[in-house]
């Protein structure tokens, strides 16, 4: 049998996309500057954040940019997800910090500019951006 989504009902808000990197590199930075609940605090802003999606990787295979993740946005009512801006460095507490707030904050604005709006000391660890995820379902 196959999958099908839901249908969307209209009502679905935009919001953030985070993917983040779990990958053992990413997560042993993390630990080793004492940022041992980052994973944790990571979903946690994602729940609280009206629209916002994470997308977890074991390893996103950019080990030489570790601690990395990428943002971009999400329209609720297409489904659709702009182009992914990519952040590293993320294991230092006040890079990380201010990822959250930008993320809890909405994150970027527009689709199309998914650095738009990105706390300056993220435009230090900004290193690329790429095109949309390509999410598969089943």
């Amino acid at each position: 049998m196959d999958w099908k989504p839901p249908p969307r009902s209209g009502k679905d808000p935009d919001g953030p996309v985070l993917v983040w990197c779990a990958g053992h590199r990413c997560a042993a930075l993390r630990r080793l500057s004492g940022g041992q609940d980052h994973d944790e605090q990571i979903r946690a802003t994602i729940r609280q954040t009206s629209g916002g999606v994470l997308i977890e990787s074991r390893c996103l295979g950019r080990c030489e940019l570790a601690g990395v993740a990428a943002v971009a946005r999400r329209d609720g009512r297409s489904g659709r997800i702009g182009p992914l801006a990519w952040f590293t460095g993320l294991e230092n507490g006040t890079r990380f910090a201010a990822l959250r707030r930008w993320i809890a904050s909405g994150g970027p604005r527009e689709a199309d500019i998914p650095n738009q709006g990105a706390p300056p000391i993220l435009e230090d660890a900004a290193c690329g951006v790429t095109p949309p995820p390509q999410v598969r379902r089943g």
